[in-house]
């Protein structure tokens, strides 16, 4: 990271800024290009460190690409606040928090684990804990949970006053 000084170091702060943001991008190994597509998702700090949950279709591109290599990188961006601190337009700036990294996706098999890693899911965006029984047979059916086993991840912010 160039800017050393907008670097959060400690991981519940880190991870606090990623909750906080809307949707991730995920990044997987293409054919001729890296493939990335916005996702929705769910985040835990567990023993093993941060894992990422996400949800999809049983079949697409993703899936494709991530049954041939699992090892993918993500970011995620929170945009604050835009203004003018000088001479428009090139007085304009933003305050932001964004969180990248890389880690490895498995598609999840065990029903435990797919229930947990949309449970993770839907706690992110609605706040509430789902029971297991919550979730409908036929929906679970026709999706597929990934979990991202992140190896390493980086947050940067700036918010001035």
């Amino acid at each position: 990271m160039r800017k050393t000084e907008r670097e959060v170091k400690d991981v519940k702060e880190k991870f606090a800024a990623l909750m906080r943001c809307p949707y991730i991008v995920l990044a997987a190994n293409g054919e001729r290009a890296p493939y990335q597509v916005p996702l929705n998702f769910g985040a835990a700090l567990r023993e093993e460190g941060l894992v990422l949950y996400f949800h999809c279709a049983k079949e697409g591109k993703k899936l494709e690409l991530l049954r041939k290599d699992g090892e993918v990188s993500f970011c995620a961006a929170n945009m604050l606040r835009v203004f003018n601190k000088g001479i428009a337009p090139c007085g304009y700036t933003t305050d932001y928090e964004s969180v990248c990294g890389r880690g490895r996706a498995e598609v999840l098999r065990e029903e435990s684990e797919r229930l947990e890693g949309l449970k993770v899911l839907m706690a992110h965006y609605t706040g509430e804990a789902f029971s297991d029984r919550s979730f409908d047979a036929r929906a679970l059916s026709l999706t597929e949970v990934v979990k991202i086993t992140v190896s390493e991840w980086t947050c940067k912010r700036l918010v001035r006053g």
